[in-house]
């Protein structure tokens, strides 16, 4: 597993500037964006129908989420 992650980052690096885009979730108790901690290249890596918690920032408290949660801002 981890020489596959390390082969994906590898493949990732391009020479020039890299635009990196934060996944993100809108938190229910504050109702504002909150960040995943996922960049928007580790899409692929994230199946359907898994369960990930963030700590969220904006209120403190851990939400469970999944990729259908995800926006971009």
């Amino acid at each position: 597993m981890a020489e596959q992650l390390a082969a994906r980052v590898q493949a990732d690096v391009r020479p020039g500037p890299r635009l990196l885009r934060r996944l993100l979730i809108r938190c229910p108790v504050a109702g504002t964006s909150a960040d995943t901690g996922f960049e928007l290249h580790a899409v692929p890596q994230l199946s359907q129908g898994i369960h990930l918690l963030v700590d969220c920032l904006e209120c403190g408290q851990d939400h469970e989420w999944t990729i259908d949660d995800v926006f971009v801002d």
